[in-house]
C-alpha cells in the first residue's frame, strides 16, 4: 500500500504496484504544500543514482523516474509530507521493435547547435536516447489513457539498458545532400540502411539525418515557416512504410538526460532566430521547440505504424504540444477536444500546408503488413472527438460504447470499427502517406493560444490520440 502523512501527496496517473513495460516512469504528483517549492523523489531500488529534485508549479509537480527491472520502491518528499509508490518494471518481450539511427555526410558528422553545446555524434546519440524514451513512455500513457493497457513499442538495448542508436554515414557530402529533396534524402537514408548490416525485417527505423542546417547570414528576422524553411538545408520530416526520417535542426534543444527533460521543455528562453532553426510552432521558446520537434518524431513514426492523418491530436498538429503534456501535473477532464480552444486551433492548423497531400515512395524498403492481418475492428466512440486529451483517472478509464480494455483488467473485449484514417495499402513494397513538413509559425496566428505567454501548466493540451489512432496503435502488430 502507498503510506501517506496525512494523505496529501498523491500520484494521479500511476496506481500502487502497477506494472510499466517501459523504464522511463512518468509521475504526476498533486496535493503539494502551498509554502513548498520543491520535491525530492528517490528510488529505493535504484543503487546506482541518488535522488532527484523536482520544482513544484501550481501544487503538483512531474517527474520522469528511470526503473529498474522489477520492483523500484519511489519514495517522494516535499515539505513534511512523504508517499511511496511501489512500481514494477516489466520490459517488453516481443519479437518486433524499433532500431534508431543518426545519420550523417561523408565530411560531416555534427548537428547544428550553438557555438558552445557539443553537437558531435556522441552528444547526439545521447539526446536521441533520452528522447525516444520520452516518447516510449508518452505512448504507454496516453493508450492508458484510453482505457487501451500500457501498450508501447519496443528498442533494441545495449547492455546497460541504453536503447541502441546505431550511427551510419551517407555516401555523399553535406553539400550534395543540401541538394537533395526530401523525398530522395529519405529513399537514400532507406536504401543505405538496407544495404547494411542494420536490414533487419523485424524492425521499423527511425532515423536522424545530422545534415540539417539553418543559414541566415544576413541576422533576417524570419516570422513565417516558408521563410525558416527557405534558409533550412537538409530539412526532412517523412515517415511511411519502415522509415520515419527526420532533421536535427532543433536536436539542440533536446535534454541529453532524464533528469533534465522537464526543464527543458519549461525552458521559456527566447530562440534566438538568426542563429538557430526556430522549429517551436510560433512559440519561439527552446521548450516549445523541444516539444514540437520530439513530437514530429512521434509523428513521424506513427506513420510507420500505418495511422494517418486525423482531424486533431497526434496525426493533426497535436505533436506541438508534447512539452505541455509532461510539464503540466493537471491534464484534466476539464479540458475537452470539442472546446473552444480547440476547436480554433483544430480548423485553423488543418488549413496550413503542414499537411500536404500524399505521396508515393517507389523503393523496396520495407513490405508493409496487409491491413487485414490487423485483428481488430473499432467503434466509433459517441463523442467524435473523443481522445487521450482529457487524462483519466488511473482506476477508471474513458466511457465509450460497450465494454472496453481496461489498463487495470488485463483482458480485451472485441471492438468495432466504422472508419479509420489509414496510410493507404499498397503492394511490392510502396509505401503511401501524406507529407509532414516543418511546422508553420505563422498560419494566421494559428497556434492561437499557443504563444510564449501561455501558461506552461496549463492543462489545454493537443498533445493526445484520436480514437481511431489510439486503437490501431495499441493493436498493431
Amino acid at each position: 500500500m502507498i503510506r501517506q502523512s496525512h494523505k496529501m501527496l498523491e500520484v494521479t496517473n500511476l496506481r500502487d504496484g502497477e506494472v510499466l513495460p517501459h523504464q522511463l516512469c512518468l509521475l504526476r504528483v498533486t496535493g503539494a504544500q502551498k509554502e513548498s517549492t520543491c520535491a525530492a523523489i528517490h528510488n529505493q531500488s535504484d543503487h546506482t543514482r541518488n535522488g532527484t529534485i523536482w520544482k513544484i508549479y501550481n501544487g503538483g509537480f512531474n517527474a520522469l523516474i528511470p526503473l529498474v527491472e522489477g520492483k523500484n520502491d519511489l519514495r517522494i518528499i516535499c515539505g513534511t509530507e512523504e508517499t511511496t509508490i511501489h512500481i514494477i518494471y516489466k520490459p517488453l518481450d516481443i519479437p518486433r521493435y524499433i532500431r534508431l539511427v543518426y545519420i550523417t555526410c561523408m565530411n560531416e558528422g555534427k548537428f547544428q547547435g550553438p557555438k558552445d553545446m557539443d553537437c558531435s555524434p556522441n552528444a547526439a546519440v545521447r539526446k536521441i536516447q533520452t528522447g525516444v524514451l520520452t516518447l516510449q513512455a508518452f505512448v504507454a500513457e496516453t493508450l492508458a489513457a484510453e482505457g487501451l493497457g500500457r501498450r508501447t513499442f519496443r528498442f533494441e538495448l545495449d547492455t546497460n539498458g541504453n536503447p541502441i542508436v546505431h550511427v551510419i554515414e551517407l555516401p555523399v557530402t553535406l553539400l550534395e545532400a543540401h541538394k537533395f529533396t526530401e523525398e530522395r534524402l529519405w529513399e537514400t537514408a532507406a536504401l543505405h540502411i538496407l544495404s547494411s548490416h542494420l536490414a533487419d525485417k523485424n524492425c521499423k527505423y527511425v532515423a536522424f539525418f545530422g545534415g540539417t542546417r539553418f543559414m541566415n547570414p544576413d541576422k533576417l528576422t524570419l516570422k513565417t515557416e516558408t521563410e525558416i524553411m527557405a534558409h533550412t538545408k537538409g530539412h526532412v520530416s517523412l515517415g511511411g512504410g519502415g522509415l520515419a526520417l527526420v532533421g536535427t535542426g532543433a536536436l539542440y534543444s533536446w535534454a541529453p538526460q532524464v533528469d533534465e527533460v522537464i526543464n527543458a521543455m519549461r525552458n521559456t528562453s527566447s530562440i534566438d532566430s538568426t542563429k538557430l532553426m526556430d522549429f517551436s510552432g510560433g512559440r519561439g521558446t527552446w521548450g516549445a521547440c523541444y516539444g514540437t520537434h520530439l513530437g514530429s518524431v512521434m509523428h513521424e513514426l506513427a506513420h510507420t505504424l500505418d495511422l494517418g492523418h486525423t482531424p486533431h491530436g497526434i496525426m493533426a498538429r497535436g505533436f506541438e504540444d508534447l512539452h505541455i503534456f509532461f510539464t503540466t501535473s493537471k491534464l484534466t477532464s476539464d479540458y475537452l477536444p470539442q472546446s473552444p480552444h480547440h476547436s480554433s486551433v483544430m480548423r485553423q492548423s488543418m488549413s496550413s500546408s503542414l499537411i500536404k497531400e500524399s505521396i508515393t515512395f517507389t523503393t523496396d524498403f520495407v513490405r508493409k503488413i496487409p491491413l487485414d492481418n490487423i485483428n481488430i475492428t473499432i467503434a466509433p466512440p459517441k463523442e467524435p472527438l473523443a481522445s487521450s486529451g482529457v487524462y483519466s483517472p488511473p482506476v477508471f478509464t474513458r466511457k465509450y460504447p460497450g465494454k472496453l480494455f481496461n489498463a487495470n483488467s488485463g483482458s480485451a473485449s472485441p471492438l468495432t470499427i466504422e472508419e479509420t484514417e489509414l496510410s493507404s495499402p499498397t503492394q511490392k513494397s510502396t509505401c503511401t502517406r501524406s507529407l509532414l513538413s516543418a511546422p508553420s509559425p505563422n498560419i494566421s496566428n494559428s497556434l492561437l493560444n499557443n504563444n510564449r505567454n501561455q501558461d506552461i501548466d496549463s492543462s489545454k493540451c493537443r498533445a493526445f490520440w484520436a480514437r481511431s489512432s489510439a486503437l490501431l496503435l495499441a493493436f498493431h502488430k
